[in-house]
């Protein structure tokens, strides 16, 4: 398992200090890159922290001070320049986000749809690291994700990443699915390694629902799974084989970026819209191909 900032490495003490301040700037970068429009204040940073006011607004003024925060006169508090520069010097040297890029162009114009690179943060997360647009889309309004955007690796979206692992590590991860999707996600997990990507698919009456959930403003930490719930009663999960016929519909379509065995990302490609079984395939071909030369890439 990969060690967390919740996580205690063996031989070693925890910093709580540490903890505390990553905890912090965690949770604005996470209400930035949720809705940047959402105006942040160090009460909204007490309730998503659970650390008390007064050790948050230590916290904050010191990240201040370094440039990692920014506070303004009404007390709004949003990402540091110092915190941007860090950020952007790290994707630059990121060899697989690089490499990526001239990969992900292609394949959106290709596709023509907006296209995207998920990374591994660890056992329970991934992260938005580039998004890009095609030149011409045929995609209707797309996912709202832009470069930083976090994702939670609960069932039932990212099975590309799960599609692979151990049968331990499959069964666990269904395990936190309702239990209505369970039966569906065990068939659905060996019929994504066979074809080689997932599928996200959404009935069209669904679409206005769910667009209306994705497009809130915020969702308070304790209805976060009740919302995913609610999206997840609400969509048919991926497709089986024997269901790719006719007219079928893709909100996204992912395939695993591989080191080793492991899969440490996805190219994700959002054509958003029904298509052909044909055409999605040919997507889905797309996508696979643009996933396998970035596993190339050194």
């Amino acid at each position: 398992m990969t060690a967390t900032v919740g996580d205690d490495v063996a031989g070693r003490q925890p910093s709580p200090p540490t903890r505390r301040a990553v905890a912090v700037v965690d949770a604005v970068v996470d209400a930035v890159t949720r809705d940047p429009e959402r105006k942040i204040t160090l009460a909204d940073i007490v309730r998503d922290t659970g650390l008390s006011r007064a050790t948050t607004h230590a916290i904050v003024a010191e990240l201040v001070d370094l440039g990692w925060l920014r506070r303004d006169d009404d007390g709004i508090i949003t990402l540091g320049t110092g915190l941007l520069a860090t950020a952007t010097r790290v994707l630059g040297a990121d060899r697989l986000t690089t490499a990526a890029r001239p990969i992900l162009s292609d394949l959106a114009d290709a596709v023509r749809a907006p296209v995207f690179l998920a990374r591994r943060i660890d056992d329970s997360r991934v992260t938005v690291v580039e998004y890009l647009w095609p030149q011409r889309s045929s995609a209707k309004t797309p996912p709202d994700l832009p470069a930083g955007r976090r994702i939670a690796l609960r069932p039932p979206i990212c099975r590309e990443f799960l599609a692979w692992e151990p049968p331990a590590v499959q069964e666990a991860w269904i395990e936190l699915a309702p239990d209505a999707d369970r039966a569906r996600l065990r068939l659905v997990l060996p019929a994504v390694a066979e074809r080689g990507y997932s599928i996200e698919r959404v009935a069209d009456e669904h679409r206005a629902v769910i667009d209306a959930l994705t497009t809130m403003s915020s969702v308070p930490a304790s209805l976060r799974h009740r919302v995913g719930a609610l999206v997840s009663e609400l969509s048919v999960i991926d497709y089986l084989p024997g269901e790719l016929v006719g007219e079928v519909g893709a909100v996204t379509v992912g395939a695993p970026v591989f080191d080793g065995e492991r899969v440490i990302a996805s190219v994700v490609a959002c054509p958003n819209t029904t298509m052909s079984a044909d055409e999605l395939a040919h997507i889905g071909a797309a996508t696979v191909a643009a996933a396998a030369l970035l596993k190339e890439s050194p």
